[in-house]
């Protein structure tokens, strides 16, 4: 991964880390929100609203104010339209190698953001009133340095702990699991749907015991740990026999899909459709169009797999596609089917899988497929992972990489 995107990752990694340490310190009826409508972290009180804004700046050497002028700049603006709100105002940022004392924020570095020539500050410097008072914003102001990473992460660990968590849970259960809230409230529309108090967060926490895979979670130091844990816990359900499975695949989000999707099928396939006892055919959705769901029709023919569309003198017949197998015994003991998959385009008829439903639903890369009712079924989500990590996670490889 290139520096650049990997230091864009772990800002955002040290923003969510910053937020989990917010919600685990409050009272437990406060309300945190998750990028709320004043800055990054907003943590509401029944006496008071603070606004953190968080940075990251782990490639810089050093710090330099002109580092921090556009969230000053915007911060001046929000205290400008807002005086009489009693809102206080947090500065979070990560700088390497700043020392103690830490350096100082203060008037003089405002004056100088207010007099910043940067043509990309123009528009921040000319939103700010000329009057505006400096003084009283430095009343309601404070510039936190944050610690490394790692440091703040480790933070974040110790909380959990303080807050009830096993310490055996927290590196492969309740710490990425706290990540991956966090980024889920992140992206939510609603500014009421970003919002979640201690007493909620914890309550999900604890009950939640599958340990979350995704682009977040994957992104964190302990990826092999969390892809260890994460087989364990899906074994039990793998290993029953009579379950009806659907995958629902995004090949636009999974980094290794074009050379590996036909062998994680045949490699399924052997390892849990090949006994007698296997009754349920898995199905594979693919958010592919049709053309492109035929070329794997096609590559899974040339390997012995027979995957049946739904097809039949080129119009689909839902009955056709959910009908079973004829089925034979073969000379040397083992089962001969019609077919042993089911394949279709998510594009064109994704919505019948809503007409039958599975036992385990494995959702593979970053599908939109919330259209699909998943009450009473088992969701396995499986985001940030390559297939041949999602073989591994799935028991059908010893080996993920």
């Amino acid at each position: 991964m290139p520096r650049a995107a990997d230091y864009t990752i772990q800002g955002f990694l040290y923003q969510f880390n910053k937020t989990a340490l917010e919600i685990l310190k409050a009272q437990d009826d406060d309300a945190i929100t998750v990028e709320g409508i004043v800055e990054d972290i907003e943590v509401e009180s029944s006496a008071s609203l603070t606004a953190i804004q968080c940075k990251y700046h782990e490639a810089s050497t050093s710090f330099s104010p002109s580092a921090v002028y556009k969230p000053l700049l915007q911060m001046l603006k929000h205290f400008s339209d807002h005086t009489t709100s009693q809102i206080r105002y947090v500065l979070f940022a990560h700088f390497s190698n700043v020392g103690t004392p830490s350096p100082a924020v203060d008037k003089s570095t405002l004056q100088a953001a207010l007099a910043s020539t940067d043509k990309e500050l123009r528009r921040h410097v000319e939103a700010v009133p000329s009057g505006i008072d400096l003084d009283d914003f430095l009343a309601r102001f404070k510039m936190d340095f944050g610690p490394s990473y790692d440091d703040l992460a480790q933070n974040v660990a110790t909380e959990l702990e303080a807050n009830g968590i096993p310490a055996g849970d927290i590196e492969t259960l309740a710490y990425p699991n706290t990540i991956h809230r966090i980024a889920m409230l992140s992206i939510k529309h609603d500014a009421a749907a970003r919002k979640t108090t201690k007493k909620q967060f914890l309550l999900q926490l604890k009950t939640d015991r599958r340990t979350a895979i995704s682009r977040w979670t994957l992104a964190l130091k302990s990826r092999k740990k969390l892809l260890e844990a994460r087989r364990k816990q899906l074994k039990a359900h793998l290993d029953k026999n009579a379950r009806l499975r659907y995958f629902v695949v995004d090949p636009g989000s999974v980094e290794d899909y074009e050379t590996e999707i036909v062998l994680f099928v045949s490699d399924f396939l052997d390892k849990y459709h090949f006994k007698t006892a296997h009754i349920a055919t898995p199905v594979l959705c693919l958010c592919s169009s049709r053309d492109k769901v035929q070329d794997i029709q096609r590559r899974l023919f040339a390997k012995g797999i027979v995957a049946d569309d739904g097809y039949i003198g080129g119009a689909f017949q839902e009955s056709r596609l959910f009908r079973e197998p004829i089925s034979s015994k073969k000379a040397g003991g083992g089962l001969d089917r019609e077919f042993s998959l089911r394949i279709l385009s998510w594009d064109d008829h994704g919505g019948v899988l809503n007409n039958k439903k599975c036992d385990d639903l494995f959702i593979i890369g970053e599908p939109d497929c919330g259209s699909l009712d998943t009450v009473d079924v088992n969701v396995e989500r499986l985001a940030g992972a390559t297939m041949k990590e999602i073989k591994y996670v799935m028991g059908v490889s010893n080996v993920y990489e």
